[in-house]
């Protein structure tokens, strides 16, 4: 399971044959170029890898061993990715808005992998967090994932039609297949954003729901969202868990609450905040920046 394999893009990709004229041709090139190198990636190797765990006569033990090296080396991969250099695998030459422009899709889709198949392939490695997974559980679980991947490969260039509220519900619907008391709370949503900024709240959100369980063991988490007077959008996610450190988590680099949550927000010019709750417990807060029209 490797994010390096998959080589050039097969055939039929538009992106080969496009004429590139002006700066913005060659940057929607490239990251066309890049979008289908990561897709034919995922493709080849990491939904293989899941589907590989959709095998109910197996013995639990075995796939959840699997499930421990398939997660160990995604995550080695997706950890290289975030430090290397913006490497060409084209053999071109390109400057420096284009390699940002490639290395926000590398970004966009290293965000997406971390937030659902590596949360899923730990999950099952941990044997549930020691709850003990049955065979058909796991075939459940990787299965989804699998499935949550050619939806991600299939809509990679339907961004701009993401809307947020069904959004919202997919995530906490996966999210009680682990946690049953996983909540949405719409309130007083009149506009709510669409396009990279759904996109952007809605992975955020993923992570957030995902931080309460894996590392503050919260027993229930309330996902509320309201569209504010300004035209902005907010999302809180609030959990009973431990807490956690705010500080040390938003100075942490890589995977995680800075990449995952506030680096998330900040490249469509939202912003994330945490804090310790009352008598325990964390709340995350997202918030858009003036609702695109």
């Amino acid at each position: 399971m490797s994010l390096e394999q998959g080589g050039r893009p097969s055939g039929g990709s538009g992106a080969e044959t496009t004429a590139v004229s002006t700066p913005h041709d060659t940057i929607e090139w490239a990251r066309e170029i890049e979008r289908q190198l990561l897709r034919d990636r995922l493709r080849a190797t990491i939904v293989p890898g899941l589907e590989e765990l959709v095998d109910p006569a197996a013995s639990p033990s075995d796939l959840i061993a699997l499930a421990d090296v398939q997660a160990r080396h995604l995550r080695s991969e997706l950890e290289s990715q975030a430090h290397r250099d913006s490497h060409d695998l084209l053999g071109a030459e390109f400057d420096a808005p284009v390699l940002r422009a490639r290395e926000a899709e590398r970004e966009w889709v290293r965000g997406h992998l971390h937030d659902t198949a590596l949360q899923i392939l730990e999950f099952i490695a941990g044997d549930g967090f020691g709850t003990g997974l049955s065979s058909s559980k796991i075939a459940r679980l990787a299965g989804g994932a699998a499935r949550d991947l050619h939806r991600f490969i299939d809509r990679a260039d339907e961004v701009a039609s993401t809307q947020l509220l069904p959004e919202l519900e997919r995530i906490t619907a996966e999210a009680r297949l682990l946690q049953p008391r996983v909540e949405l709370v719409v309130a007083g949503v009149s506009s709510p954003p669409t396009g990279e900024q759904a996109s952007a709240l809605a992975g955020a959100v993923r992570e957030a729901v995902t931080n309460a369980r894996k590392h503050a063991h919260a027993s229930h988490v309330v996902v509320r969202v309201q569209t504010t007077g300004d035209g902005t959008t907010a999302v809180t996610v609030t959990d009973d868990g431990v807490g956690i450190d705010p500080d040390r988590a938003l100075e942490s680099k890589g995977l995680g609450v800075q990449g995952s949550i506030v680096g998330r927000m900040q490249r469509v010019g939202g912003q994330a905040s945490l804090e310790c709750e009352p008598g325990g417990g964390t709340r995350v807060t997202l918030v858009t920046s003036t609702q695109e029209t």
